[in-house]
């Protein structure tokens, strides 16, 4: 399945309405919003979409309602949302009063910016951290030199990527997830990253355990442990979570995109599909459809 990832400007374009000859966009790996330019804008609902970039919210005031993969979110100010590469996600509702800032960063900017246990660090994160007032304070604080210095006339890469770092170890601190991951704590993440790279061909469990080298049983126990559910659930809500972007975006027939993530039976995709979705796909397709 190839992944039709938006960026920044393809989401402007589908999914913000009226004048947006306020918005600032430059061309750079870090890119960052205030929210005040960007809530009152939303069509909401907007349905998931594989966002090509690495997101952080960091919200001051306000409330919206999001959802990363099959979880929905209800942020209310002061918090933080965060979700990985790689991810699918939609947004229910949005306070179009809504303060803060919005920032996307590539996937290879991150990696060359953090070292791999900061990396597994960030990727632990919940995705929701509420936060206390200070701590809020402190951190748009940074938010607001990394929008000074990108925005600048003469903007400093050095500068504001070590900007960028400070704000995500500060959310890492917060987190209380600086510290060193456990042995299935980092197989259960690597498995995942996995998943959202081959699941639409190889949906067996064996599959990934020979990838990271481990047995099937550690496998399992692994994920369990980290998740809270099975391997093979983790990969089919996966590859269901993807396929609602081929009922949003496409055409194709429920048994055609059934065929493409590789169920040889579109009656148990359909019935899968509704077990994690809630709906049908046919009734799915047609909400998002009767949203836009």
């Amino acid at each position: 399945m190839e992944k039709t990832q938006i960026n920044a400007d393809e989401f402007v374009s589908k999914f913000m309405a009226g004048s947006l000859k306020h918005l600032k966009y430059i061309q750079t790996a870090i890119k960052i919003f205030p929210l005040r330019d960007i809530a009152p804008y939303l069509k909401t609902p907007i349905p998931p979409i594989f966002f090509g970039y690495n997101l952080l919210i960091h919200l001051t005031e306000g409330y919206f309602n999001q959802q990363i993969e099959s979880t929905a979110f209800m942020v209310e100010a002061p918090a933080v949302l965060i979700s990985n590469y790689g991810n699918i996600s939609a947004i229910h509702s949005v306070d179009k009063s809504a303060q803060g800032y919005c920032v996307l960063i590539n996937e290879q900017a991150m990696t060359s910016l953090f070292r791999e246990q900061e990396i597994l660090n960030i990727f632990t994160i919940s995705p929701l951290l509420n936060l206390v007032q200070q701590d809020s304070s402190e951190l748009n604080s940074l938010l607001d030199l990394l929008y000074k210095e990108i925005y600048s006339s003469n903007p400093y890469k050095e500068l504001y990527e070590s900007i960028f770092k400070s704000v995500l170890l500060m959310i890492i601190k917060l987190s209380n997830v600086n510290k060193t991951l456990g042995r299935r704590q980092e197989v259960a993440i690597a498995f995942k990253q996995l998943v959202h790279l081959h699941f639409d061909k190889f949906k067996s469990v064996d599959f990934y355990a020979d990838r990271l080298a481990v047995s099937i049983n550690y496998l399992n126990r692994c994920v369990s442990s980290v998740f809270k559910k099975s391997s093979k659930e983790i990969i089919l809500e996966v590859a269901i979570i993807h396929s609602q972007l081929l009922l949003s975006e496409t055409n194709k027939s429920v048994a055609s995109i059934a065929y493409e993530l590789d169920f040889a039976d579109p009656s148990y995709f359909a019935r899968l599909f509704k077990k994690i979705i809630g709906i049908s796909p046919t009734e799915y397709r047609k909400s998002v459809f009767h949203s836009i």
